[in-house]
């Protein structure tokens, strides 16, 4: 029996008892500021009911969908489940996910930088076991994948960023259907990556899983998937719930969602009028005697050339080289090398992954459009005081973004005006060629006919507009037609010719044996070469000190080397950490530097006392983060702070170097178990333990947080209980550090310990781990610690102070952010 199989027979008797309703909600509204958002909702689901809900952008589906989903709390209305009244106050996205209500969100909720596995458990807990927990939730997620979507053929060891908006879309919608207890399961645009065969896969799904008793409800601008899938049509403006009844044809659904029809709940009309009909493309070449892009191989057998005022679409199942080919000429366009592409002239590109690709979040709307622009002309000491404003309203105003949000934080838009913010950038960069990756997902009806008006107008000024979508119906609309499949173009099609569904999907199709099992993007070689940078500059580093000074190789010098690099190391594990929950600790030398101080005087004066002032300072090190998730205080600003306290504390407890190291503490330093140093059975036991914790489930968790927060909150995760566990457990590495700078050193210097803070840093970005967090490397920590260490070994040979180190250190750690930024490797 599967997952999903054994899920169904576990839920709930009342989800599949027809004689109640589901859920129930009654006077619902919502207001933020001036808006209301939800005015007076009402309706009531019903077990194994599937419904589907419109609205154009901004109509309140997603705020309706939150509250449901406990995310938000509404002002006033009451909601039922099960026939039993819920309390506002207590309800949370955990109580609405043990009440067996899962939201599968449009802007997918998933941490990107953990892999499918590990999505899995932070959706999911199963019961506790001694050992393999990884392996059961890989049969958890390849079991649930397959059950809706059967050969999908994703790697779960990889990152879901290194895979298509497809694949991270699957994954979403699977981690939330294998719930057992789900009696409501929301789909917010549920399609709006996939190509058709996965949306049909979907679909049957979804069928299946209603005949259980299982209710879903379907939010989507493909009105064709609504119709298809439902019964029942949910229609919402400004807020209100103006349709509850039998789907409606398109007119009719068009005029609703634009305030030409009203009805009553039940489906009572009181008046009616017909919407216009959508705006089709005709574009009109402009004769150029020279062709502005040409593909060749590997895109295509034979060239394909391209001239202005062209609308082109880019159609074929998703992840078939779509993309790809809009990537490569962005490429070329901006003076890289792409092969198989000449372009001539400037390009603008409109992403569909508005969340990753797209949108500023710190930014205004007016920012977010202009941006290009300043790019390009903005290079001056400053910009006038209303140029932004003045070049970004004729595109905003064009392309209706309400003009009171141009000012406003572009994170407090609808996914739909989002996407109008950046398709506004686009055309503000009034460049030669318009590329358009998926430019409509996500976006009402309204906005698509926008969009299609301002797409024929780029074209008649002589702009050529590669074109990809998801939907194979607006391709149709393209007076030429490119069909991908295994990653080149396999057909192309002008005017009327195959301009049909049927015919484009036949010519996608074309050779996909060859490659429909690897949705995945393989890191390219140079990705495989950047992850090998700590292990290939420590080799580097030993061959370069062996050939300068034999003696460095042997037993004892090998020692001495691992052991100047023990307290980095455990510092840099330290430092992973935190970086790994996308924060800075400035005050990590500092802390080291106390600890140094208490072990060379308490710790040996005074050892009950010592190791009860150690242990005080480790739990004050672990509260910094209550105060860090606790009160919203930035880490930066807490630690810098934390950074004067510990020197200020370390300075009073030894005003200048001095002191000794415990008896025990040097004899433990200088065993040697089985023959080998202690110092190298200490490094390899921080990189055994650091892969240890970071591939425990709580490692999963502190990097869920680095990657996305707000996520790992919904999912019902305490950010302040994990921020404090993230400092206990990066603290704990920092005293073993500092315990390990006694022993090397036999003393104490405060002083001396401060440099560590940017040498732990820069060992860690060396090692692998990302800036921004959410992905860390604890074994490359450790190397590039060492690596660092190495350095200063190598400058001594060469008869350079040591002065340099810091200088060599910013070096390396530059040398690496830029490769890696070159081959797409993050930050």
């Amino acid at each position: 029996m599967s997952t999903l199989s054994r899920a169904a027979e576990e839920r709930p008797k009342a989800a599949r008892d027809p004689s109640l309703p589901l859920l129930s909600l009654s006077g619902v509204s919502k207001r933020f500021g001036a808006t209301l958002a939800c005015d007076r909702v009402s309706f009531s689901l019903t077990p194994g009911e599937i419904v589907g809900l419109v609205g154009a952008n901004g109509a309140g589906k997603s705020t309706l969908m939150r509250i449901l989903a406990g995310i938000l709390r509404p002002d006033e209305g009451t909601f039922r489940l099960g026939g039993q009244a819920l309390d506002w106050a207590e309800f949370s996205p955990l109580t609405a996910r043990r009440s067996g209500i899962r939201l599968v969100h449009q802007e997918l909720s998933l941490c990107e930088s953990l892999d499918t596995v590990e999505n899995f458990y932070l959706e999911r807990t199963l019961p506790l076991s001694l050992a393999g927990w990884r392996r059961r939730y890989r049969k958890l997620a390849e079991e649930s994948l397959a059950a809706i979507f059967p050969g999908h053929g994703i790697d779960l060891a990889a990152p879901l960023s290194e895979q298509t908006l497809a694949v991270r879309q699957m994954v979403e919608i699977a981690r939330a259907a294998a719930d057992p207890a789900l009696r409501l399961l929301i789909l917010d645009e549920p399609t709006s990556a996939l190509d058709a065969e996965r949306a049909a896969q979907l679909f049957r799904f979804v069928e299946e899983t209603a005949r259980r008793g299982i209710t879903t409800l379907v939010i989507s601008h493909k009105l064709d998937d609504v119709a298809r899938l439902t019964r029942r049509l949910l229609v919402m403006r400004n807020g209100r719930l103006v349709w509850d009844g039998p789907p409606l044809e398109l007119p009719r659904i068009l005029a609703l969602m634009a305030g030409e029809g009203e009805t009553r709940e039940g489906g009572t009309e009181r008046r009616e009028e017909t919407a216009p009909s959508p705006v089709l493309l005709s574009a009109r070449a402009v004769p150029q005697e020279a062709p502005f892009l040409t593909l060749g191989p590997p895109w295509s057998e034979t060239p394909l050339t391209f001239r202005r005022g062209e609308v082109v679409g880019l159609a074929g199942l998703e992840g078939n080289g779509q993309r790809e080919l809009l990537e490569a000429v962005a490429r070329a366009a901006g003076g890289g090398r792409s092969e198989g592409v000449a372009v001539s002239g400037r390009a603008a590109f409109v992403p569909g992954d508005r969340r990753r690709e797209g949108i500023f979040a710190g930014f205004d709307v007016i920012a977010n459009t202009t941006i290009g622009w300043v790019a390009r002309h903005g290079f001056g000491l400053w910009l006038r005081p209303g140029e932004e404003e003045k070049r970004a309203m004729p595109a905003l105003s064009a392309i209706g973004v309400p003009r009171a949000a141009w000012r406003g934080p572009v994170t407090a838009l609808s996914g739909g005006n989002q996407q109008k913010v950046l398709f506004a950038r686009g055309l503000l960069q009034e460049a030669d060629l318009l590329l358009l990756d998926d430019p409509t997902r996500g976006v009402d009806l309204a906005v698509k006919a926008e969009i299609y008006r301002l797409i024929e107008s780029a074209a008649r000024r002589g702009a050529l507009v590669l074109w990809h979508s998801s939907e194979t119906v607006e391709l149709l609309r393209c007076p030429r037609r490119l069909v991908f499949s295994g990653g080149r173009v396999v057909a192309v099609s002008s005017g009327a010719e195959r301009a049909d569904e049927a015919s484009l999907l036949a010519a996608a199709f074309h050779r996909q044996g060859e490659k429909r099992e690897q949705t995945a993007k393989r890191p390219p070689a140079a990705r495989r070469l950047l992850a090998a940078t700590p292990y290939l500059t420590v080799a580097l580093f030993l061959a370069a000190l062996g050939l300068l000074n034999p003696r460095s190789l042997t037993p004892f010098g090998l020692d001495l080397l691992a052991s100047a690099a023990l307290p980095l190391a455990a510092l840099a594990l330290g430092e992973m950490l935190i970086i790994g929950g996308a924060e800075i600790d400035l005050g990590i030398g500092a802390f080291a530097g106390l600890i140094n101080a208490l072990s060379a005087t308490w710790l040996v004066e005074r050892p009950g006392l010592g190791a009860l002032a150690l242990s005080a300072a480790w739990l004050v090190y672990a509260l910094l983060g209550l105060v860090i998730a606790g009160r919203g205080v930035p880490a930066l600003v807490v630690t810098l702070g934390a950074s004067f306290l510990w020197s200020g504390l370390g300075y009073t407890l030894l005003p200048a170097p001095g002191g000794s190291a415990p008896a025990w503490l040097t004899a433990l330093l200088a065993a040697r178990p089985l023959g080998v140093p202690a110092s190298l059975w200490g490094l390899a036991g921080l990189a055994a333990l650091g892969s240890a914790l970071d591939r425990s489930r709580l490692g999963v968790v502190l990097r869920g947080f680095g990657a996305n927060p707000r996520a790992m909150q919904e999912l019902g995760f305490g950010a302040v209980r994990f921020a404090v566990l993230r400092y206990a457990s990066a603290g704990a590495f920092t005293l073993a550090g500092g315990l390990a700078l006694t022993a090397l050193t036999t003393s104490a210097d405060v002083n001396a310990a401060l440099s560590y803070t940017l040498a732990a840093i820069a060992a860690v970005v060396v090692g692998g781990s990302a800036l921004t967090g959410g992905r860390t490397a604890p074994a490359g920590a450790v190397l590039g610690a060492v690596a660092l260490s190495l350095l200063g070994s190598l400058l001594g040979l060469f008869g350079f102070s040591t002065d340099y180190v810091p200088l060599l250190e910013g070096g390396l750690l530059i040398g690496v952010l830029g490769l890696r930024r070159a081959v797409g490797g993050g930050r």
